[in-house]
């Protein structure tokens, strides 16, 4: 079957006709551009075509095949040989497409093989206490090295999310997140409140050798972080270790921690009921007051103190370019000012911050820090806060404002 032949053929015979290719493929319910391609030698029409299409060109099936007007029975075998020529190299095509197709199956499965034998590892599932022992030696080396272990009730507090321990011979290789917070409580010249002596949260490897701890290992910062972690985990894993944040892993852990250092510490809790201004001050100060969920990247703070005076703080010591700072905040501008409200009760309408659990997601509107460090959390509705803010003229959504000193 020679196409360039046919489709000539096809153009010479639609032109007799007076026909359009538009009109044509109309006829034939298919594009001008089938029609186009046909008459070009680019394609042959579709079989189930040919009876249609040899009746609009007042042409057999053969003549069709075969490009040229010829009834003779000559003619007819060569249309009939032509047509199984064509079929053979169809089934060829067919077969050569089956055979690269089959090639580049097996060549897809050979890859896969060799990427899940490099990502398999033998987890194991019974030896789950290896957590334990990791959390247990790093609380331990943390009350051994931290200079705050020696301050009153100082404690430590874990959480951890296990990914799988590695068995390979006599050794094991635990994979965990851990999430770590220690507390002590300030001396009395300080206030005698609830301070934070270290945090954490960081991915970890622990290396045992006949269940033995060996060492832990954990990732390099900045922009070695993550080719360390592809060091430290099989592939499995480490995939897991780098999206850990995007599911809010952090936020349980965190929760984790927070409630187990809420019971270890419950008689720090305070008879909202029965609490007083000498539970509070310190060298003055009752509270500080701040605003949490601000836009502000520096909010204003209102501080209360003894003798019905207050100092809102309205600007903060701030660094040039370049310069060299400290990274502690240092209000340096206030104005001052006397107010005439029983201000115990917004604390009585508060709760106590160390009751509940909130993340840098989920902050409460305000905060109220005591002059002794305890935090509270106002009332839904600040209807008591919003009576001292009113009396005063005092709006806690503003900005503070940076200072660059000279």
């Amino acid at each position: 079957m020679d196409q360039n032949k046919s489709g000539k053929f096809i153009a010479k015979l639609r032109k007799e006709k007076n026909m359009t290719q538009d009109q044509l493929a109309e006829k034939m319910g298919v594009s001008i551009n089938a029609v186009s391609k046909w008459e070009r030698g680019l394609s042959f029409p579709d079989v189930s075509l040919y009876k249609k299409l040899c009746k609009e060109l007042d042409i057999s099936i053969e003549e069709l095949i075969n490009g040229e007007k010829d009834d003779s029975e000559e003619a007819k075998e060569k249309a009939i040989i032509s047509t199984i020529n064509e079929t053979n190299k169809i089934k060829k095509k067919s077969k050569k497409l089956v055979i690269i197709l089959s090639t580049i199956f097996v060549i897809i499965v050979l890859v896969l093989i060799y990427y899940n034998k490099n990502l398999k590892v033998d987890l194991v599932n019974d030896s789950d206490y290896l957590y334990d022992e990791v959390i247990g030696f790093i609380k331990e080396k943390e009350f051994i090295e931290n200079p705050d272990s020696k301050e009153k009730d100082f404690n430590v507090f874990y959480s951890y999310h296990p990914f799988g321990i590695e068995k390979k011979n006599n050794y094991k290789y635990v994979y965990l997140w851990i999430y770590e917070q220690s507390y002590y409580i300030e001396k009395e010249e300080y206030g005698s409140g609830l301070a934070i002596s270290s945090g954490s949260s960081v991915p970890a490897k622990a290396i045992f050798k006949d269940n033995k701890l060996q060492d832990i290992i954990y990732p390099k910062d900045g922009n070695q972080y993550v080719s360390s972690i592809k060091e430290m985990f099989p592939g499995i894993i480490e995939y897991q270790v780098l999206d850990f944040n995007k599911n809010k892993n952090i936020n349980k852990l965190f929760n984790e921690v927070e409630q187990k250092k809420n019971i270890y510490y419950d008689y720090l809790n305070l008879d909202m009921s029965k609490i007083t201004i000498d539970d509070l001050i310190y060298d003055n100060l009752i509270f500080t007051i701040e605003k949490k969920n601000s836009k502000c990247d520096i909010p204003v703070q209102l501080n209360i103190f003894k003798n019905n005076k207050y100092s809102l703080s309205t600007e903060y010591k701030a660094c040039k370019s370049g310069a060299v700072c400290t990274s502690m905040l240092q209000f340096v501008k206030s104005t001052d000012g006397k107010y005439n409200y029983d201000v115990i009760e917004i604390i009585r309408h508060s709760v106590d911050a160390n009751l509940l659990q909130y993340t840098n997601e989920n902050l409460p509107e305000y905060m109220i820090y005591s002059g002794k460090g305890h935090e509270f959390i106002t009332d839904s509705d600040n209807k008591y806060l919003n009576e001292l803010l009113s009396s005063i003229n005092v709006d806690l959504t503003q900005c503070a404002t940076p200072n660059y000193g000279d």
